[in-house]
């Protein structure tokens, strides 16, 4: 329970936390890539069917993630300041809360056969997508204990055991995959279905890893694990300043996942599945990015509680240095090789010609995502989370999805007209969040709850 080794150097101090983050976040949409890679042997309709269900069943389950994503900073702060029970009723109120979420989840599956026929998919599209929606749900809530579990070992220095169950879950999910998708080892092909069990299986075996690892004695006793009953004097607080960060979770997916099946779908089948193979490798290389900007969450809250906001500053300031530098790589390699990477998934000209595009702006966008990744993340380790997501939120809706929309409607021939809006819509967002940091109303607040 002793407290990091302060003598680490910054770079290492970040990292340290940052590269089992990225695993945990890796395991969730890493299954999706090789869920998505996989389909597409079976044609690119299943490919991108998977793929536009699975976005909108994770704005739904993100907003349970972003909410969680605070036990991370009441854990750091707590165990800043040396009081480690504090940090074991954290976890449980993020257990809690994440069951009660997850059953809340499982009615929306009666409507997802209305809702993916609502945006005028083709039929037989729609009918795999209603299918992949209902299943992944059944594991809404299993996800959200994984992550409440995982914001819990972040937040202790305990960064390892996420990266433990990151990995176990993704293997179990490719070896489910290659399976029940594609029909291996005596087993029929399920398509898009067995994509979506698939799925299930791997979060799930996440899951029982991060427990087991709870279940240690030394974190049984040292953080006080017995202790389980909810506390509403520390739910209360979590819940006020996490569901501000996870409606701007859910926000921002839902308008992604709108902007996929929405924008996109207006643009034909083809620009749907060349968005579909782009994302698949936006969202896997943005995950470091997401990775460092957890990290920073947990440097930030910790050294908060240490009464330190100017070393926390820091710390934000060195995650932005070393974000950039990663995503400038990325977008090398995303324009130095558009035409293979898009290969990978298909052979369509059309589809790769579309798809080569889009990853030049996905080179460009990512450059403002990496600016709102990480100072939003920073704020959240302060505890700024309302404002921050009033203003995220009213951005993506009106410049991100009104100007899709408009752009799309009026100019469906224009291909690059969305994705030109929605770097728009990025720059200025990362560029707000950014001087929402520097200019510093977090140093005031106070978040702590009593017992």
């Amino acid at each position: 329970m002793s407290e990091p080794d302060t003598h680490a150097s910054p770079l290492t101090e970040l990292l340290s936390l940052a590269l089992p983050t990225m695993a945990q976040m890796a395991s969730y949409t890493v299954m999706q890539f090789i869920d998505t890679w996989m389909l597409s042997r079976l044609g690119e309709a299943p490919a991108t069917a998977a793929a536009n269900s699975g976005i909108l069943s994770f704005a739904l389950v993100s907003l349970g993630i972003g909410t969680l994503v605070l036990v991370n900073t009441f854990v750091s702060q707590a165990f800043g300041r040396g009081e480690f029970k504090k940090c074991g009723q954290y976890l449980w109120q993020g257990i809690w809360l994440s069951l009660a979420y997850g059953l809340a989840l499982l009615p929306m599956r009666a409507v997802a056969g209305p809702l993916f026929a609502a945006f005028g998919h083709p039929a037989a599209q729609a009918l795999m997508e209603a299918g992949y929606f209902r299943i992944v749900l059944f594991s809404a809530g299993v996800k959200l204990v994984s992550s409440a579990a995982g914001q819990f070992f972040l937040g202790i220095d305990r960064a390892n055991a996420v990266l433990a169950g990151a990995v176990f879950g993704v293997a179990v999910n490719a070896g489910a995959a290659w399976c029940i998708v594609l029909g291996h080892c005596g087993f029929a092909s399920h398509g898009v279905v067995g994509a979506a069990w698939a799925q299930n299986i791997g979060v799930t075996s996440e899951m029982f890893v991060l427990l087991l690892l709870l279940a240690r004695r030394s974190i049984r006793t040292g953080f006080g694990l017995f202790n389980v009953r909810p506390r509403w004097a520390l739910a209360g607080p979590l819940l006020r300043v996490g569901i501000p960060s996870g409606l701007q979770w859910f926000s921002d997916v839902l308008s992604w996942s709108i902007f996929c099946n929405g924008v996109l779908g207006l643009l034909g089948s083809a620009a749907m599945a060349a968005n579909t193979f782009m994302l698949r490798y936006m969202v896997v290389s943005f995950l470091p990015a997401y990775g460092i900007s957890v990290a920073v969450t947990a440097l930030v809250g910790r050294y908060i509680g240490r009464g330190r906001p100017d070393i926390a500053a820091r710390r934000a300031g060195l995650g932005m240095i070393v974000t950039m530098i990663y995503i400038l790589c990325c977008g090398t390699v995303f324009v130095a090789f558009r035409i293979p990477l898009m290969r990978v998934f298909t052979h369509d000209p059309q589809v790769i010609s579309i798809g080569a595009v889009y990853l030049v702006f996905c080179a460009v966008y990512e450059i403002s995502d990496g600016l709102y990744l990480l100072y939003s993340g920073a704020l959240r380790g302060a505890g700024d989370t309302l404002v921050p997501t009033l203003v995220s939120s009213g951005l993506c809706w009106t410049i991100m999805l009104g100007g899709g929309f408009l752009v799309a409607s009026k100019y469906p021939g224009w291909i690059a007209g969305p994705w030109i809006v929605a770097c728009v819509y990025g720059f200025t967002l990362g560029l707000w969040m950014m001087w929402r940091f520097v200019r510093g109303p977090w140093r005031n607040f106070r978040i702590s709850a009593a017992v």
